[in-house]
């Protein structure tokens, strides 16, 4: 029953995805699909990765204050390991971003002398 109730879960979340889901035209719409999925995809991990630390820390530390010295000293490597894996986590996501700006634009939407928004997407491809 719970495996069930998870499937239906997991269903429901993907459902308001799929169904804006569109084919795209050209391989400039192909690409720019693929790095909005990534983007979100990068976001989410890190993220999850920024919980799973902070739950870990937190344990930790009711560990090392009921334990004796090693405990203490596996806590703290623990931290500086945790905080150089999420900077570089976020690193490579900037310079990703960065090269991408560079070879496709930035994206930025701009407002013409009429007052009409323009929007942009990564690629540099305004409407």
């Amino acid at each position: 029953m719970k495996r069930t109730n998870a499937l239906l879960m997991i269903a429901a979340a993907l459902v308001p995805g799929a169904a804006n889901a569109s084919a795209a035209l050209t391989f400039s719409g192909l690409a720019n699909q693929i790095v909005t999925l990534l983007n979100s995809a990068t976001f989410t991990l890190i993220a999850l990765a920024l919980v799973v630390y902070f739950w870990n820390v937190a344990s930790g530390i009711y560990k090392a204050s009921h334990g004796d010295a090693t405990e203490q000293t596996a806590l703290r490597s623990y931290l500086y390991l945790g905080v150089g894996i999420i900077f570089v986590m976020v690193s490579i996501w900037g310079i990703v971003k960065l090269l991408q700006t560079s070879l496709f634009g930035d994206g930025i939407s701009n407002t013409t002398t009429s007052g009409a928004q323009v929007g942009c997407d990564s690629f540099g491809n305004c409407n």
